[in-house]
């Protein structure tokens, strides 16, 4: 069938740039709030100094594996889940969601329990300043507890996008962002009578918004949500050939997150052997390029949408122009980022109360970071959206594997210990496989095989019923 296909051409329909607007805007915002949690975070941690920047970044890396674990599960479910949508087949999608909640939360446990007993080992892994390892310990032994929760929520989250649910997310990200800004203001500097806990307040208040974002999640996946109507007893059923399945769409989504998180934990490490001024400095570069990339991963999580359901719908025609139109989208919106980091470069490296030569390091690798934006914005919809919406994850985790550990996290590391380049050199190093990617990724898309029906037909369940 794909074969026949005809050449691509860009939509024209506008009821197509409805639902895009309809679905990414609210993950857009939701994007938003978190990027505005984050750098709340290390806003306010920036008034105690370099070190409580440098040990909350370096010790919120298990979660950040965690987290690209997670998105992984979800984005990997909702690869299936939206090709069902597409053929409004709810009992599938139920099995699927809660099949990757379990594992979600069994994960979580288990690096909770990691995390509390070997901190200070964790730390270690990334840097050797003593000042660095204390602190960001101290704060990993309050924030690990947060991990089974923000696994449960953000499955879920992630997963419910497939069937065009997309606001309950935005809304508890919102309500975590008040409770996180909030007690980081009383905990951190010790307000309204409560004595000052410095970066373990950071961490507590963190672990109070991912207990908010936890019970929204879980109220609306019992109470509210009238497309899935999940209830307890669903989390009893199985079906095997659905979990073949979720494994073989799943697992490669999987392992690509995880692995660009512990790739990204590679440089992170090799940045902390540079030098906590490096570190920091990263810090600040990486909260305005997650700024200015919001609405591309927006656009992803729409794209993956609309490009599942036209699969699931069995119209391969309308998923490739679908497709061909994203490519576009992507470099338009690429254009933008570029000019958006370069004109906060000076505003937000100034909103940090960091070392001089803290800053100065952050001015020069914002340049950096404006150029590889642009590139970041062609891969993100690229992979996270068009590629994985239409089902080609396996394509997908190899692009990412290849360029990030066979090309980036190798030359970066014999750039700063072999060649002894400067620290932006460094960093601009560490940035290849954005652009190698990009183009990896348009030379697949110019064919058709990244089109892949995964869903079955056959499937005979219980829960099934029309979507409403």
């Amino acid at each position: 069938m794909q074969n026949t296909l005809g050449r691509p051409r860009l939509v024209q329909d506008k009821s197509f740039y409805r639902l895009l607007f309809t679905l990414a805007v609210p993950v857009t915002l939701q994007n938003i709030v978190v990027f505005l949690t984050q750098m709340l975070d290390t806003v306010m941690l920036g008034e105690l100094g370099d070190v409580a920047v440098s040990a909350s970044s370096l010790a919120n890396q298990p979660f950040f594996i965690f987290n690209m674990l997670t998105f992984g599960l979800g984005s990997g479910a909702a690869v299936l889940a939206a090709q069902y949508w597409g053929m409004r087949r709810i009992g599938p999608i139920k099995v699927i969601l809660t099949l990757i909640i379990r594992f979600s939360v069994a994960a979580g446990v288990l690096l909770t329990v990691i995390a509390f007993l070997f901190p200070e080992q964790i730390m270690s892994i990334f840097i050797s300043d003593p000042e660095v390892i204390e602190a960001g310990s101290s704060y990993l032994r309050i924030i690990c507890w947060a991990y089974t929760f923000f696994g449960f929520a953000n499955v879920v989250y992630v997963c419910i996008r497939s069937v065009e649910a997309v606001k309950v997310a935005t809304v508890s990200n919102l309500a975590a962002l008040v409770v996180n800004a909030s007690l980081n203001y009383i905990l951190i500097f010790g307000k309204l009578g409560l004595p000052a806990m410095g970066i373990r307040g950071a961490a507590l208040a963190t672990l109070i918004a991912r207990l908010v974002e936890f019970s929204i999640a879980f109220v609306y996946m019992a109470f509210v949500d009238k497309r899935l109507r999940i209830r307890f007893r669903d989390f009893l059923s199985f079906d095997r050939r659905l979990l073949r399945d979720l494994m073989t769409v799943s697992t490669p989504v999987m392992l690509n997150e995880v692995m660009w998180a512990l790739g990204t934990s590679m440089q992170a490490r090799l940045l902390g052997q540079m030098g906590k001024n490096v570190v920091a400095a990263n810090s600040i570069v990486s909260v305005v390029q997650q700024l200015s990339t919001v609405a591309v991963f927006g656009v992803a999580s729409a794209s993956a949408v609309i490009i599942g359901k036209s699969i699931g719908e069995g119209d391969m025609q309308k998923a490739r122009d679908r497709g061909y139109t994203f490519k576009w989208i992507s470099l338009v919106f690429g254009v933008c980022v570029f000019g958006l980091i370069a004109l906060l470069r000076n505003v937000a490296v100034d909103f940090y109360n960091v070392s001089a030569e803290t800053k100065a390091l952050a001015y020069q690798m914002i340049y950096v970071a404006a150029v590889v934006g642009f590139f970041v914005s062609i891969s993100g919809i690229s992979i996270v959206g068009i590629l994985r919406g239409g089902g080609d994850t396996k394509f997908s985790l190899m692009a990412e594997m290849c360029t990030l550990w066979f090309l980036a996290v190798p030359l970066a590391y014999f750039a700063a210990f072999v060649l002894h380049w400067p620290p932006v050199a460094v960093f601009a190093v560490m940035k290849i496989d954005e652009p190698a990617k990009a183009i990896v990724c348009a030379i697949r898309l110019h064919g058709t095989r990244w089109i892949r029906n995964v869903t079955r037909s056959d499937l005979k369940l219980d829960a099934d019923a029309p979507a409403e």
